[in-house]
């Protein structure tokens, strides 16, 4: 007669799973590593800049001056003209881009003849780099012998100063910039008008609702977190507009300044004026600016979201 088994107890192997659980932290140790002195370095340096005094072709060593390069900010009035034309360039080049974000996607979510075709070509100025869509855009507004001009001369039209006149800079900027970047906003909103469900369609046809009524009460409130976060992205890659306007206008900022924004104001004061302290606090006052428009995005995504 034989006795009952008697359970065998493991001994849970302690140095396994830690091994287990911090191998994949050691696969990404290396990159995590680069990552950081190739990111986090530059910041810590560039913060230890901003409040030094250094112009390496006047001075030999910096000098510390606490928050005086964040006083000379406030204190610049090209920092304000370029704050007036930031925000004048950022509002209506979203509100631009979202409509017509928002006309494309709907009409290619329907079936179209080539519509292939049509979806690529749509895609194909965002796939341009900025540097030759703005020689590009050069030729078409030159005041002299651009081909929009030419254009409005034969329909009997006069001629515009489009890079020529500080009146028309920002809205020229805005043309450029709409071009080039509605496709992205296109793409964002198409993806989420494919992931709404079909069923939620057909019901609301079932109780009568017009088509206004679906896109209002099905269509708007799905695509809120993705019109959201295509808004977010577009606030920040138009806060760092440069090589566009440097190339569409040969210049830094336009006749008078009428097309400095962040970006070349933050040029200007490295690679002009040589003052590396005062730059590096412009850049990270670039960044508070980025940084709080960020936080409202979120918070605002993260209501919609809850809710």
């Amino acid at each position: 007669m034989h006795g009952l088994p008697i359970a065998r107890q493991h001994v849970p192997k302690r140095k396994g799973q830690f091994f287990k659980h911090a191998y994949p932290y050691f696969l990404i140790a290396p990159t995590f590593l680069i990552l950081t002195a190739i990111l986090v370095y530059p910041w810590l340096v560039s913060l230890h800049w901003s409040f030094q005094s250094f112009n390496p072709i006047l001075d030999i060593q910096p000098r510390f001056v606490g928050f005086r390069n964040y006083v000379k900010i406030f204190e610049d009035p090209l920092f304000w003209r370029s704050t007036i034309n930031s925000a004048y360039l950022i509002v209506p080049s979203l509100v631009l881009e979202f409509l017509l974000g928002l006309g494309i996607a709907v009409l290619l979510n329907r079936r179209l003849i080539f519509e292939r075709f049509i979806r690529t070509a749509i895609l194909v100025p965002m796939m341009m780099a900025p540097a030759l869509a703005g020689l590009m855009w050069r030729l078409f507004v030159h005041p002299d012998f651009g081909l929009f001009n030419y254009f409005l001369t034969i329909v009997g039209l006069p001629k515009l100063l489009w890079t020529a006149s500080p009146t028309l800079a920002i809205p020229t900027i805005i043309l450029v910039e709409v071009w080039q970047n509605t496709p992205f906003v296109v793409l964002i909103l198409l993806a989420g008008l494919q992931a709404i469900p079909l069923e939620q369609f057909e019901a609301a046809r079932v109780d009568g609702a017009t088509a206004w009524q679906m896109f209002r009460y099905i269509t708007l409130p799905w695509l809120t977190p993705l019109i959201a976060i295509a808004l977010l992205f577009r606030t920040i890659f138009i806060i760092r507009t440069f090589d566009t306007i440097m190339l569409l206008f040969s210049s830094i900022g336009g006749v008078g300044n009428s097309a400095l924004v962040f970006g070349n104001y933050l040029y200007f004061q490295t690679y002009k004026i040589w003052d590396l302290g005062l730059s590096s606090a412009i850049s990270y006052v670039i960044l508070l600016v980025t940084g709080i428009l960020t936080i409202a995005y979120t918070v605002y995504l993260y209501r919609e979201l809850k809710f």
